[in-house]
């Protein structure tokens, strides 16, 4: 079996980043969204999680062909339905929590377009709220297309906090390593996350050379899209967590003590 790691994020939040990342280290390949792509199968997925398994059978049979002892996959998708289909079949990855200030993701959403459940790029990349299984909020349909970015990227959020829970309860915990994108800027905070995942370098001081290489690029920017307009920002995101709240208050509270959430948010709640 080989040496795999997989990320539970949103998206938006610094994968292709992290890819190239990743590929510094010796004996590794580290891919972004390799095909075939959990995004075509994922609306099928929603529908009925079964579609997940084979999917998942035939990824791990093609992973444990290649040449490379280490196998790293920055895919979004995998996090919001197919990482406890992954466990159900024996597989216990490590995993990477990617994240990066809530209020930042949900706006590169909105601006691209990406609702989920209502458009083909947020059916394709981002949980429902009107199946089982996600963060639970009611009346998702009244949503504004912001509040639905906002809700999505909580989703991604609530299941990272499921996924550590989960590998706590197994005793997995070392398995897991949280970290925000930003974070990755500092070679010391990568060497570590790579310490943890067993991975190392072929040659240090080059490495240390091409993280800074990397770390100044500008990854999959958002061009030639709408703009926020008139949002209220804080309003609009305090009334998607005081909806969530109604069916879990104890996430509320753990999404309200993060610094990714903003201080004017936070506010609305005291």
């Amino acid at each position: 079996m080989k040496n795999m790691i997989f990320t539970i994020t949103h998206g938006r939040t610094g994968t292709t980043f992290l890819t190239e990342l990743f590929g510094l280290f010796h004996d590794t390949l580290a891919l972004h969204e390799p095909e075939p792509n959990y995004a075509d199968i994922f609306p099928l997925v929603k529908e009925d999680p079964r579609h997940a398994l084979g999917f998942l059978k035939r990824r791990i049979e093609n992973i444990n062909k290649i040449k490379q002892k280490n196998y790293i996959e920055t895919s979004n998708v995998f996090g919001k339905s197919f990482f406890i289909p992954l466990l159900r079949l024996g597989v216990q990855p490590k995993i990477v929590l990617l994240n990066r200030n809530f209020r930042e993701v949900a706006k590169s959403l909105y601006v691209r377009g990406s609702y989920p459940m209502r458009t083909e790029r947020g059916r394709q990349y981002s949980s429902d709220p009107s199946f089982p299984g996600n963060l639970p909020i009611y009346l998702p349909e009244s949503l504004s297309n912001y509040q639905l970015c906002y809700w999505g990227v909580l989703d991604s959020f609530f299941r990272q906090i499921q996924a550590a829970n989960i590998y706590e309860s197994m005793g997995l915990s070392s398995k897991i390593f949280n970290v925000q994108a930003d974070d990755l800027h500092d070679f010391k905070c990568f060497e570590s996350m790579g310490e943890r995942f067993g991975l190392y370098f072929s040659d240090r001081d080059e490495a240390l050379k091409q993280h800074g290489v990397i770390k100044k690029k500008r990854f999959n920017p958002n061009l030639g899209v709408k703009k926020t307009g008139d949002i209220n920002f804080d309003n609009e995101e305090s009334l998607v967590l005081d909806r969530i709240a109604y069916f879990d208050p104890i996430f509320v509270e753990k999404v309200l003590s993060e610094k990714m959430t903003e201080n004017g948010v936070k506010e609305n709640f005291k």
